[in-house]
């Protein structure tokens, strides 16, 4: 077969599958849309209600940490990773070039400068060999990323952050329930950033969590996130003052009470749908892996992932046409994402040149879909068209 078949979709053929298997969809059950509507009945839906401390109370044992604060998003997470260090104006903070805008808005916001290091052509985590050439006098931290669920080389990592002394914020917002030497992943920090997005393995729609096992980060960001105020002990605690105070800097950061509700019924099945994605991952590589125009990303020395997003690499002059072709077969595959200096706001701060595993990495990258509700058929479909499309592909 080649491009010009008259059999592909994309020229006029039959497709694949006529229902679009879509590249994603959050998995929910009966059990998420009771305890929504339970606890809007319950008229306490304004933000760091019960459901979500309790939430807090199971994420926490769950990781195995000390402290888990529930936030609106990853984002603010980030950003409350870097305001609780009170950093001087124009530290810089390392952060891989192959990651989402968030990542870097953590420094950004305040007030630190951002140096982008390269990633793994094979992966799309940090490259660790590259990491101390980037770091001078005003480097003040690190920020990891677990691209696709499949964590970073912590272990050199940390070994880098303690020779010289750094802060290290483990960008975790795509890897809950993956193991890096033996560890879940929000462990191996001295803070970590989980998303709850709705595109996430556990989504609370929009959501997120800042976990560490350091008590004077933990009190401090409880007074962050809720503008600044002592209202978290106040609820807890106050059995007879009618106010609580105003102690620090913050903004609003708490998460309402009907998705701390959904987040507990989330986190019980966590890890059945983490293994409902393994044995999508399993059937693609098991199907997919004699063809000859294609690789998988590398799984970390060491690591279990998630397998949060399935990438497959491809020739990168084929790329977007392999897109296309799949899309036109019924299989809605895509691109995930642009290496930050690529894009507008980040454009000055690194070359394509001096990006090359970040560039080698984008150019060959395609998702699949991957999620627990896809059905054997759906997961045939992708396997069938992506079985056409590369055969065409020379």
């Amino acid at each position: 077969m080649s491009k010009n078949d008259k059999n592909l979709a994309i020229n006029g053929g039959k497709p694949v599958t006529n229902e679009k298997v879509l590249i994603h969809k959050p998995y929910l059950d009966e059990a998420d849309f009771k305890t929504v509507e339970d606890t809007v009945r319950s008229t306490f839906i304004s933000g760091n209600g019960p459901k979500c401390m309790e939430f807090e109370k199971k994420l926490a044992e769950y990781l195995g940490v000390k402290h888990a604060l529930f936030t609106n998003s990853c984002t603010t997470a980030l950003d409350l990773a870097f305001k609780v260090k009170d950093f001087p104006y124009g530290g810089e903070v390392i952060v891989p070039n192959f990651t989402y805008t968030s990542t870097a808005l953590g420094a950004l916001l305040n007030n630190l400068k951002v140096k982008l290091v390269d990633v793994y052509p094979d992966n799309g985590n940090i490259n660790v060999t590259k990491i101390e050439d980037a770091i001078n006098e005003k480097t003040v931290a690190i920020a990891p990323v677990d691209y696709s669920g499949n964590p970073a080389d912590m272990d050199e990592v940390n070994r880098i952050a303690k020779k010289y002394n750094l802060y290290v914020v483990h960008d975790t917002a795509q890897s809950i329930g993956s193991f890096y030497k033996g560890r879940k992943t929000g462990t191996l920090a001295d803070v970590s950033t989980f998303s709850f997005h709705g595109t996430k393995n556990l989504t609370t729609g929009e959501g997120g969590a800042l976990v560490t096992d350091d008590d004077e980060i933990a009190e401090r960001v409880k007074f962050m996130r809720e503008k600044g105020t002592d209202k978290q002990s106040f609820l807890v605690d106050s059995k007879d003052r009618g106010f609580y105070e105003y102690v620090d800097i913050g903004s609003s950061f708490v998460q309402s009470n009907v998705l701390g509700a959904l987040g507990l019924t989330q986190l019980e099945k966590i890890d059945w749908m983490n293994s409902e994605r393994k044995k999508i991952a399993s059937f693609y590589i098991e199907e997919l892996k004699n063809l000859p125009n294609i690789k998988f990303i590398r799984n970390t020395e060491g690591s279990k992932t998630n397998w949060h997003l399935f990438g497959i690499l491809v020739p990168p002059a084929q790329r977007y046409w392999i897109m296309d072709a799949l899309r036109a077969e019924g299989i809605m595959s895509n691109v995930h994402y642009t290496p930050l200096h690529r894009n507008k706001f980040y454009r000055e701060m690194a070359t394509d040149e001096e990006m090359k595993g970040s560039m080698e990495f984008f150019r060959s990258l395609l998702r699949l879909p991957i999620y627990p509700s896809l059905t054997i058929t759906e997961r045939e479909h992708v396997v069938d068209a992506t079985k056409k499309v590369l055969s065409a592909v020379g």
